[in-house]
Formats: structure tokens, sequence, C-alpha cells
């Protein structure tokens, strides 16, 4: 079974289990230079993908960015992300926190 996690669990704890994917979606708009930036503890989650989905057309229109992680051990986790320019030292544009209670496996 897998968890999905989005703007409205911003804050959240969410349970899951060693091994089951958790996909967090944000909306994201590169165009404009903002990107997120995620910040989690890797020897106890493993992104196992992250890619940018969104609409060809009209060009600079927004989408999502999509993570995967898997969980590697039981334990509490944290997924952290900033939305800044990489260019940039100013304040962040925007933040998302959500913390994971990783249950162990059947």
């Amino acid at each position: 079974m897998a968890v999905e996690l989005g703007p409205a669990d911003a804050g959240s704890r969410a349970v899951v289990r060693v091994a089951e994917q958790v996909t967090l979606r944000l909306p994201e708009n590169p165009t404009t230079g903002y990107r997120w930036q995620p910040e989690f503890d890797e020897s106890v989650l493993r992104l196992v993908e992250d890619r940018y989905e969104g609409a060809e057309f009209p060009r600079g229109a927004g989408g999502q960015r999509l993570w995967i992680f898997e969980p590697l051990r039981p334990g509490p986790a944290s997924v952290k992300l900033a939305q800044r320019r990489s260019w940039e030292s100013g304040p962040l544009s925007m933040e998302y926190a959500v913390e994971l209670d990783i249950q162990p496996s059947d």
C-alpha cells in the first residue's frame, strides 16, 4: 500500500511501513527559478524518484514536483522542503514539512 501526501498534509504526521512507498506532490513552476529542495535523513529514507510533471503548453505554466520515498527502517523521520532560487540567499518562498512514523513491515 502506498501513502500519498500533498499540500494539505503540511505539518501533519503520517504512519507508514518499512518498504511502503511514500509519494509527495507539491505545486512547482520551475520557469520562475523557484524549485523545491528536499531535506531528509538518507539513513532512514531512500529517494526512489524525483520528477517534475507539467503541461507543455502554455509555456511557463506550472505543474507538480513528485518525490517517491521508501522508508528503510522503523522509527521517526522528517521530510522538509524549501522552495527557493538556487542563486539567491534571501528568504525562502515557501516551506513544507511532514513527519513520518515508520512502522515495521508485516
